[in-house]
């Protein structure tokens, strides 16, 4: 046990010092859409059925983007280990500049997405409400994108605290801003559903201006600032489009199971669709959580791959995998403890409380797969891995866990609980297939280094 601990203490301590200031952005993250839910559940169940379906769709461009940012923190971090200062410099324009591009497809993705949103068969109560906060928060993409070109160049460079800071201030601008919106409180107009939509706006705004003030003004990226010219940049750019467009579709496909299923959700019923946006609140706790531990693992992989040794890449692997289990049955005892009082955070209907109970079972179920398909996302994107990934995460998603769900809940029976049985289906497959994956580059690894 001893020379167990001694093996794996080092990388617990570098993953935890990493991992910390991710961890509480994102938990300030979770808790303001949480916040958001409770507050929008005040104005009624069909609110909080509109906020989920425009949420829904929202995710399809905003995972995709996030996704694709996240290549910038592995090429960043290999650069910076390899201590290619002028590389560094490049890539920081790169990202700025690629990540602009994105958001003016994303924006138009938002467009065509509001247009499409009176064909998808949704309770029409909703319908406009939907659309009207949809908008709204689809302008936030850009800025989101913008904010996110320097956290990713940021993490690379080992420095995590920078965008928890700005998180956190865009996170109490955001709930002030429901507060005053959505209510009408201190002589501010009372917009209901939009003003919730208006305080996002607002906030995203503020990450991205904070972050493209201060990013120049950090004193580890300054020293990173070099003579470049615009060929340099342009091939910065590249390569992270050839790596960002496959690491985006592979964290679409992985979040299109819970997106169609809210979809789906909202073709049995309005009760099923409230039940079903707050247990993904509450899942996605768990997964920032569980993500956390996944950027500072990215981190680590991609410093490990510039200096080639895969011992050191397999150890760390492992230990990001323990912490991540631990965290899983910390989290998931919580859940299920509380699983008929959670629910009732967010509304008083009795119908939606129940169900929202039910689903929180599965939830605590699929919670061990999704943790461990996260982190081994997280060490292939490390390792520049993004291809395979991406294929293996389109069979698991589009292929196995939407259609079972869909058999599940319309052919089987199991109405709004059957829809989410195809969660812990994906999420095991997924985790298996990664786990394939990264043995078999460990394997290559190994070979090369010899």
């Amino acid at each position: 046990m001893k020379r167990y601990w001694r093996l794996y203490r080092p990388h617990y301590a570098a993953t935890r010092k990493l991992a910390i200031p991710v961890i509480i952005a994102q938990i300030g993250q979770i808790t303001v859409g949480i916040a958001d839910n409770m507050m929008i559940g005040q104005l009624g169940k069909t609110e909080l059925a509109a906020a989920a379906f425009a949420n829904t769709l929202f995710s399809l461009p905003l995972i995709f983007g996030m996704g694709f940012a996240m290549a910038i923190t592995p090429l960043v971090g290999k650069a910076n280990d390899s201590d290619h200062k002028h590389e560094l410099a490049s890539l920081k324009h790169g990202a700025l500049l690629a990540n602009s591009l994105l958001a003016l497809l994303l924006t138009g993705s938002c467009v065509v997405l509001y247009f499409a949103m009176p064909q998808m068969q949704q309770p029409d109560n909703i319908l406009l409400q939907s659309q009207n906060y949809f908008s709204i928060i689809a302008s936030s993409i850009i800025p989101l994108m913008l904010f996110l070109s320097g956290k990713q160049v940021a993490e690379g460079l080992s420095n995590t605290k920078l965008a928890m800071r700005i998180t956190i201030g865009a996170n109490i601008i955001n709930i002030i801003g429901n507060y005053l919106l959505i209510f009408g409180k201190f002589g501010a107009p009372e917009l209901g559903l939009a003003g919730a939509g208006w305080s996002t706006l607002f906030s995203r705004l503020f990450m991205a201006i904070c972050m493209l003030l201060i990013i120049n003004k950090t004193a580890q990226l300054k020293a990173t600032i070099y003579q470049i010219n615009f060929r340099q940049i342009s091939r910065s750019c590249t390569k992270i489009v050839k790596l960002g467009l496959p690491m985006g579709l592979h964290i679409l496909s992985e979040a299109s199971a819970f997106i169609l299923a809210g979809i789906m959700m909202g073709w049995i019923s309005e009760t099923g669709l409230a039940a079903h946006q707050i247990v993904i609140s509450l899942s996605t706790f768990g997964f920032m959580l569980y993500q956390g531990i996944g950027v500072s693992t990215t981190i680590r992989i991609s410093q490990f791959s510039a200096r080639q040794v895969p011992s050191l890449i397999k150890n760390a692997s492992q230990a990001s995998v323990q912490i991540a289990i631990i965290m899983v049955f910390i989290i998931s005892s919580v859940f299920i403890a509380l699983r008929h009082i959670l629910p009732q955070l967010f509304t008083d209907d009795k119908e939606v409380i129940a169900l929202a109970s039910q689903m929180i079972v599965i939830l605590v179920i699929f919670q061990i797969f999704d943790a461990v398909q996260i982190i081994y996302s997280s060490i292939l994107r490390g390792m520049a891995d993004a291809t395979i990934p991406g294929l293996l995460t389109f069979i698991s998603y589009f292929l196995i866990a939407i259609p079972f769900s869909y058999w599940a809940a319309f052919v089987g029976g199991y109405a709004e609980i059957g829809i989410w049985l195809g969660f812990p289906v994906g999420l095991g497959i997924c985790a298996f297939l990664f786990h394939i994956r990264i043995h078999l580059l460990h394997k290559r690894l190994a070979r090369l280094s010899i």
